[in-house]
């Protein structure tokens, strides 16, 4: 499952207003200034479980301006591999799931993710002959021999499977061994069975007398068994959330000495190393320090094949830019940690930063036994001390890290740590005078603090060209087009994606936060000798904006200036084209507008994300309308 968006409840500086964040499927960016913070959203993300509690010092750091607790609302939706393996689950696709987390309760759920409980039949079954058969049977049998707490034990074990529809057994392997070994123990007769094997397959009794005997224990034990299956398989859907909260590197070489201390040291990347690769310490330091050469030669044999079988491999299937090979190498007192690519062979610190940081975060992953999961991975300015390339290079890997349903969310405070293609993925983070943190999820927001917006907003303005000290980035080649603001750019994109236009042939999309604002970068486009086009609403704004381009910067309509209804002609006087002004979502068909969820009348912003989303990953049908009056834009423009 994909997390969607978190609700943070009085985390440190962040209250009950402005508290929501939201997750792209993929990579999502958190920009803000020093202490407007950023960490604090990060930090209380990665204290996010769904197979235990929060930990109780999270809770001591309530926003102390308010006088209520901690608590996180999180909603996920099904991934489309998850959907198609649920088929029998009827328009699970279109369910989302919110998870409540607080002190003093469980961690409760509902919606989507509810309907695989009380939707399963075969579970339903289990539960209801355990909830009938299981007290009654411990006290025909167990009387003598348990206490009555292990008797309110088993009734509250009881209680909570009627719940399992709703509520998170966090101790539900703990629990349900302890009855399954129990029940296989009983008078001696041991039935040992694992939730992999067939059932009827484990029982080996001779006397016949004794089988019609043990017939309810052996159908108690089978119901036990469908019940942990269930759950485990079930609970797998859930993501991990990690947080790393440093970048510690593997060094090229470690003497002796340093290795001794290093291993020492749970939070060292050597450490991790060993951990990753299932190294035993004392094996590691005995193939480093060993009198007798033969044994020496074994260990350091069985760690080489552990280092290429417990990280080569699988470091191999995660990083997808070349083969790696990944050697360590023993000398007298020291060792060496080798990467091998394209039949070169160099010292770790002489890779690519970029390889390097995949390299750590992947031993990381290991050694957190982190895997077969969804990740939400959560980054704290990450690569903030590589050079421009090597930021540019990690902020690719951030998409290849996503694949297999992943996500990621960072904070960054550096342009080059910004996709200017994808501004949509831009969360803006804020400190008011209050003190109190504010989570826009668009950097176009225009409730942002005036005072701090420029310092906010720094990142993102640099990273697409809006302040001269900064290029618009690679985009001399492809023809730029001038959008009013945020909203059209995430039509246009999504459109765009519709449409597949290839990456070659993609326009950059440049929005300018308001129609008074078109002119300004036109003529830095001009001043660049960058192609451009400009897509203006049909209304007074637009009219006016179109007046200063063609009087400033002799444009002209339908070559360099397109209004959204592709008309050619305009009168700022007649005031009756205002009562029928046309903007982006004018083009979109009535039909399709009740596809969403979102009503662009009560939030634009959102509307225009929501849209976006689902048109991207082809979750809705347009209507021939809709695509027909996209298509003739695009088409008088040259687009497609």
């Amino acid at each position: 499952m994909r997390i969607s968006s978190v609700i943070i409840n009085n985390y440190k500086s962040i209250g009950t207003q402005k508290n929501t964040l939201l997750l792209e499927d993929d990579v999502t960016a958190l920009i803000g200034k020093n202490d407007s913070g950023k960490s604090n959203v990060l930090e209380i993300l990665g204290a996010i479980s769904f197979s235990h509690y929060i930990l109780d010092d999270f809770y001591k750091f309530n926003n102390g301006s308010l006088d209520e607790e901690l608590s996180l609302v999180v909603e996920l939706k099904f991934t489309q591999n998850e959907i198609e393996l649920l088929k029998e689950y009827k328009d699970i696709k279109s369910d989302i799931t919110y998870f409540y987390f607080s002190k003093y309760r469980e961690i409760e759920f509902k919606g989507g993710y509810s309907r695989l409980f009380n939707e399963d039949i075969e579970l339903i079954k289990s539960i209801n002959y355990l909830k009938s058969e299981l007290m009654l049977y411990l006290h025909e049998n167990y009387y003598d021999s348990m206490d009555s707490e292990f008797f309110s034990e088993v009734a509250k074990y009881v209680g909570i499977l009627e719940n399992i529809d709703n509520t998170i057994w966090v101790k539900y392997k703990k629990t349900l061994n302890k009855l399954l070994y129990i029940l296989n123990s009983y008078e001696g007769d041991y039935i040992c069975v694992s939730e992999e094997d067939d059932f009827s397959d484990n029982i080996q009794m001779d006397d016949k007398s004794n089988m019609i005997y043990d017939e309810k224990r052996y159908t108690l034990i089978r119901h036990l068994e469908i019940v942990k299956s269930k759950i485990r398989k079930k609970y797998s859907l859930l993501p991990i959330l990690y947080h790393r909260k440093n970048e510690e590197e593997l060094q090229s070489e470690y003497q002796l000495e340093e290795v001794k201390k290093q291993i020492k040291d749970r939070r060292g990347a050597l450490y991790k190393f060993l951990l990753a690769s299932e190294i035993n310490t004392q094996e590691f330091l005995l193939a480093m320090e060993n009198d007798d050469h033969n044994q020496l030669e074994l260990f350091r044999n069985k760690i080489k094949e552990k280092v290429k079988y417990n990280i080569q491999k699988r470091f191999n299937e995660f990083y997808c830019e070349e083969y790696v090979q990944i050697k360590i190498s023993f000398k007298h007192d020291f060792i060496k940690i080798l990467v091998k690519t394209n039949e070169v062979t160099t010292n770790i610190s002489e890779r690519s930063n970029g390889l390097k940081w995949y390299l750590n975060l992947f031993i990381d992953i290991l050694a957190n036994n982190i895997k077969d999961t969804n990740v939400i991975y959560l980054l704290d300015e990450p690569g903030v001390y590589l050079h421009v390339n090597a930021q540019r290079e990690l902020l690719r890997l951030f998409y290849d890290l996503c694949k297999n349903n992943n996500q990621v969310v960072y904070s960054t405070h550096s342009p080059y740590m910004i996709d200017s293609n994808n501004i949509i993925n831009i969360r803006a983070i804020e400190k008011d005078e209050k003190g109190n943190t504010n989570i826009y999820n668009t950097a176009y927001d225009n409730k942002l603090n005036s005072v701090s917006k420029r310092e906010t907003l720094s990142p993102l303005v640099q990273a697409i060209g809006a302040d001269l000290r900064f290029n618009i980035g690679p985009q001399g080649e492809k023809l730029n087009i001038v959008t009013e603001g945020i909203t059209d750019y995430m039509y246009y994109t999504a459109m765009l994606y519709y449409f597949n236009v290839p990456e070659e042939k993609m326009p950059y999309i440049i929005p300018a936060v308001g129609a008074g604002n078109v002119n300004v970068i036109v003529s830095i486009l001009i001043g660049w000798g960058c192609d451009f086009k400009v897509i203006l609403d049909y209304d007074k704004a637009g009219f006016v904006e179109c007046d200063k381009l063609i009087a400033n910067l002799n444009l002209k309509i339908n070559e360099d200036i397109f209004f959204v209804n592709c008309n050619d002609t305009y009168d700022n006087k007649d005031k009756d084209i205002y009562k029928c002004a046309q903007f982006v979502e004018t083009l979109i068909s009535e039909e399709d507008k009740n596809k969403f969820s979102i009503n662009y009348i009560d939030n634009k912003t959102m509307a225009a994300k929501e849209f976006y989303d689902k048109v991207k990953c082809k979750s809705v049908n347009l209507s021939n309308k809709t695509v027909s009056n996209f298509r003739k834009l695009f088409e008088m423009m040259g687009i497609i």
